[in-house]
């Protein structure tokens, strides 16, 4: 065997795979000079040849993610098992690094982009002695949220969703906390959502509630409609009568000109954003948008774990599909950043580099974990897009404070306060399911939505 690395990282693994009965042939690095330094990471397909290794482990936790890339192939095309060392680094005794041991910051490594870390002391000072509420809190996404929040020691934090076992999981998560409340309640009723803000007058609320799966709300797009437009103009609305100071609202990618009815309705709950914010002087709104979320809920790594743990191929539904990735730390912070930044009906965008093609993360996993498996092709599911887009094209992207964190102002077509009466007029339908599923996409297009499928 041959290890990438002689540093810390990789003297402890050579220990350790010694001790296990393996041969260690020698090291390769591009800095240290030794004895048993064979070469530099370029030479690793000459010194496998030479020495007739069998595996290689790649033990340089603090690699660029282009390096780790570059390494990976050159190891591929060598035909040599391969063990990669993850960034967050526990000592790898076996032939293989198992998935569970990849984390977020690894798989930005594959796709070669390193994470954005957040100066929280700014959001710290912001949230400290606060009321916070979280609707979606039992999600993977809002749950990261409420740890997040309760590390910058806010007076209480509410913690709101319908499901009643995500919220008894997240229970069990915040045992050690005393300064958090959790309540079943759904966004779309308006007696309930007065009732919590009524009685806990929350300072800061964060709306990430919302359907978010792109073929079952295709599927089911009444539900979408009344859960991500309703909901949010319902949250909207009872923030503002109760003088909640700061509503951040979570969006999306697939808001920008979406081709599926999830898209769709999340671009109107920015546009009812901009509708409230221009309306509401003691409530401040603002948007986020996302690109995919590492480990959220259904997202593609979370796919690809299932697969790899199952020893079954990865699947992509196009060769040349792409997409911007982010950590869920990364969206957490970044929602509550955002939280009083800008001005009031402000939509924030995080830079996360260039996208990637989800073909190449499948098979940096692959190689990674598994070689002997392979990618299937499956096609595009409805409303799926090729490539995602965080603005407009006729947007323009303005700086902030965050180098990382962009403020994009959208050219609106519409005056304000006419999506809000044009949405009261449908969801007065589909709230009471006097509309067909085929009308409701009609509906859309008519409004703007021209590619909707």
């Amino acid at each position: 065997m041959l290890i990438a690395g002689r540093g810390v990282a990789g003297l402890s693994l050579s220990s350790e795979v010694v001790a296990g009965g393996d041969v260690l042939v020698g090291f390769l690095d591009d800095v240290v000079q030794a004895s048993d330094v064979l070469g530099t990471l370029a030479d690793v397909a000459a010194v496998c040849e030479r020495e007739d290794v069998g595996v290689v482990y790649f033990a340089i936790p603090s690699a660029p993610g282009e390096v780790v890339r570059e390494f990976v192939t050159q190891v591929h095309r060598s035909g040599v098992e391969l063990a990669i060392v993850p960034r967050t680094y526990r000592i790898v005794s076996r032939d293989r690094v198992s998935v569970s041991d990849l984390t977020d910051v690894d798989i930005l490594d594959l796709v070669g982009r390193a994470p954005v870390k957040h100066d929280m002391v700014h959001a710290g000072d912001t949230i400290r002695g606060r009321r916070v509420m979280v609707t979606g809190a039992a999600g993977s996404i809002g749950s990261r949220i409420v740890a997040q929040l309760s590390m910058l020691e806010p007076e209480l934090i509410v913690c709101v969703d319908r499901s009643e076992s995500g919220m008894f999981r997240l229970g069990n998560s915040l045992r050690d906390t005393s300064n958090t409340r959790l309540e079943i309640g759904d966004v779309q009723s308006e007696e309930r959502m007065s009732q919590l803000m009524a009685g806990y007058r929350p300072d800061f609320l964060f709306h990430v509630a919302a359907y978010k799966h792109v073929p079952l709300m295709q599927h089911n797009p009444i539900e979408a409609f009344n859960n991500n437009v309703w909901g949010t103009w319902n949250v909207f609305s009872r923030a503002a009568e109760h003088g909640v100071g700061n509503v951040v609202y979570v969006s999306t990618d697939k808001a920008v000109n979406p081709t599926n009815v999830m898209g769709a309705t999340k671009r109107l709950g920015e546009l009812l954003l901009r509708d409230l914010a221009a309306v509401s002087p003691s409530t401040r709104f603002s948007g986020v948008r996302f690109g995919n979320v590492l480990e959220s809920e259904g997202s593609v790594m979370q796919t690809f774990r299932q697969q790899l743990q199952q020893g079954v191929n990865l699947t992509v539904t196009d060769p040349e599909i792409t997409r911007y990735f982010m950590t869920i730390d990364e969206a957490a912070q970044l929602v509550i950043q955002t939280a009083t930044a800008g001005r009031p009906g402000d939509l924030f965008v995080l830079d996360m580099g260039e996208p990637i093609r989800v073909f190449d993360l499948a098979r940096g996993l692959i190689d990674a974990v598994d070689p002997s498996l392979d990618v299937d092709i499956i096609g595009l599911r409805p409303g799926e897009k090729m490539y995602e887009e965080l603005s407009h094209a006729s947007s323009s992207v303005d700086s902030t404070t965050h180098p990382k964190i962009f403020i994009v102002s959208d050219s609106y077509a519409r005056e304000p306060g006419e999506t809000s009466r044009w949405a009261a007029e449908l969801l007065d339908r589909t709230r009471r399911y006097d509309l067909a599923p085929d009308e409701l996409i009609e509906a859309l297009r008519s409004f703007g939505f021209d590619a909707l499928q």
